[in-house]
């Protein structure tokens, strides 16, 4: 092949290589969020964030660097596989952790907290949130009022990824990684405790604690145990140590939280994934197709020609 041939075919790579850099772009933790509000009436503020509303749908058409905060009821909030980061960089080691009791919390952390998706008040019920990817906050999700449903989601690189308090609420097929907490799991009122909770399909992968939540000092006890399925099928924990010896996916033992708390058919591997923006995914399939085809179809044709030439010379 001659030298001509060769650096086209250079020329034709660097070109197909540079478009890819597009699809998996790197989210690092930033230092000031701005905070995006769903008002009770349905606007958003500021109005220049990249969030489409579609009559009570909300769905992300880019990145967001900022925390969100929702007043109102009955939405559905779709990150189209885009992601909601804050400014936790994971380096703090004097931070105050939920759970861990209030004389260990420093004064003035409260402040310093920032949460991804929290709740107006005790009366906005009935929130959706799927398909976002959630980092870098001392919170993920504080869903702490009922009806709300938690689904396709990645919530990663937080001290707590989904602090959970409220009752009716389904949380399902979230992919919950390498948080401090994992998931936390308790109540608005001692008098009121949640229930009703769904929590099935997740992958809780390589949080320092998966699950963690406000423990009484002694189990009342004729209180049956806490199951973190469905009745039928669990959670993924990439700590759970037990055999599946019938090969049907689920462990043969349960997933022990604590004396109370247990998953009775724990997933042998991770069903739940990272969502991607499968819109701008084909979009860039598009530019690729369009800037490849053409290439292809001249290499291919300076190479036959050269071919062709090389057979009349000989």
């Amino acid at each position: 092949m001659s030298k001509k041939a060769i650096l086209f075919i250079i020329s034709f790579l660097v070109i197909l290589a540079s478009p890819l850099a597009l699809i998996s772009p790197t989210i690092a933790a930033v230092d000031v969020v701005q905070t995006v509000v769903i008002n009770p009436d349905g606007s958003i503020s500021p109005s220049t964030v990249p969030i489409l509303r579609d009559g009570d749908t909300y769905t992300f058409t880019g990145n967001v660097s900022a925390t969100m905060r929702i007043h109102r009821s009955n939405i559905v909030l779709d990150g189209a596989g885009y992601t909601l980061h804050g400014p936790y960089n994971g380096t703090a080691s004097d931070v105050w952790v939920i759970g861990e009791g209030s004389n260990q919390l420093p004064e003035g952390v409260l402040a310093q907290y920032t949460t991804g998706i929290d709740i107006a008040n005790k009366d906005v019920k009935g929130i959706t949130i799927k398909n976002l990817n959630i980092l870098n906050f001392s919170i993920g999700m504080y869903m702490w009022t009922n009806n709300n449903t938690v689904t396709g989601n990645a919530v990663s690189y937080n001290i707590v990824g989904i602090l959970l308090s409220g009752s009716n609420s389904t949380i399902t097929n979230n992919y919950i990684s390498h948080n401090t907490q994992g998931l936390f799991f308790g109540f608005n009122d001692p008098s009121d405790i949640p229930s009703d909770i769904i929590i099935s399909h997740n992958g809780f992968e390589s949080n320092k604690m998966q699950i963690n939540g406000c423990l009484c000092d002694e189990y009342p006890e004729n209180e049956p145990p806490h199951a973190w399925d469905n009745g039928e099928v669990g959670n993924y924990w990439s700590d759970y140590n037990g055999a599946d010896t019938d090969n049907d996916g689920f462990g043969d033992t349960p997933y022990v939280v604590d004396i109370q708390n247990q998953d009775r058919f724990p997933f042998m591997q991770n069903p739940a994934k990272s969502p991607v923006p499968s819109a701008k995914l084909s979009f860039e399939i598009v530019i690729l197709a369009v800037i490849i085809v053409p290439i292809v179809l001249v290499v291919a044709s300076f190479i036959v020609k050269e071919k062709k030439f090389r057979g009349k010379k000989a």
